[in-house]
């Protein structure tokens, strides 16, 4: 508990409900990682917003553009109050030179996303082959 708080004294910030924290194209800012509260990422198709996940307490995020040195390929908004740390790209590549376990954390969490993206294209393409008046299969 105390380091969580000292934690948040260092990297800590309170974001509203609504805040954007990133958007797609946007350089890399950082990781997030949420202490208390959710986080939506979405994707902009057309005019829609495509929820991908909802992320909440101990769920990181924004690790990917870092990594690549490329922009952000989604947005991130707070869904409610939230307490989130913000890890500045240094101190990112610092933690991962530093810590085996963070870098572990991160390559299952981008499998886990990996996954999910596959299951969303799967879904996709078979409503998008379906034929007239036939009913999606549910995830």
């Amino acid at each position: 508990m105390r380091e969580e708080k000292l934690l948040f004294k260092k990297f800590g910030r309170v974001f509203p409900p609504g805040a954007l924290l990133f958007e797609e194209g946007q350089d890399c800012s950082g990781m997030y990682i949420i202490q208390k509260g959710r986080v939506r990422l979405y994707k902009r198709v057309g005019q829609q917003k495509v929820t991908i996940d909802i992320l909440k307490e101990g769920d990181f995020f924004g690790e990917m553009a870092c990594l690549l040195g490329q922009p952000r390929s989604i947005n991130a908004v707070v869904e409610e109050e939230s307490q989130i740390l913000v890890v500045e790209p240094e101190v990112l590549e610092e933690l991962f030179r530093k810590k085996n376990g963070l870098g572990i954390k991160v390559l299952g969490n981008l499998a886990s996303r990996l996954r999910k993206a596959y299951d969303i294209i799967s879904r996709l393409a078979q409503e998008r082959d379906l034929p007239p008046g036939k009913e999606p299969l549910s995830p």
